[in-house]
């Protein structure tokens, strides 16, 4: 991919999570961890990257999400809005993982 090739829906929306997540991460790693549920090491990673970086893993991803919305989501957006916040936090979440071991 060169600069001069546009990113499509999925990919747009890869990049913007990517560069949020790092950022945030950036600033407060603890933070970022809560806030994303993203396992410290993964959060390291992410930091490390350069735009280019970003870009590359983007572009290599084509039409795949990264970071899918959440299963109840047609609950929630279905709910009324004042009880949306309680319905979201309820869910119960499980620890953010490990990220996989490389040979």
């Amino acid at each position: 991919m060169n600069d001069a090739t546009p990113l499509n829906a999925v990919q747009h929306l890869n990049f913007e999570t990517l560069s949020l997540i790092r950022d945030s991460a950036r600033s407060d790693l603890a933070t970022a961890c809560c806030q994303f549920g993203l396992h410290p090491d993964q959060l390291r990673t992410i930091t490390a990257l350069s735009p280019t970086d970003l870009m590359q893993i983007v572009a290599s991803t084509g039409n795949v999400l990264l970071f899918a919305p959440r299963d109840d989501i047609d609950l929630l957006l279905a709910a009324p809005r004042t009880v949306i916040p309680i319905l979201a936090s309820a869910r119960s979440h499980g620890p953010a993982r490990a990220p996989a071991a490389t040979s």
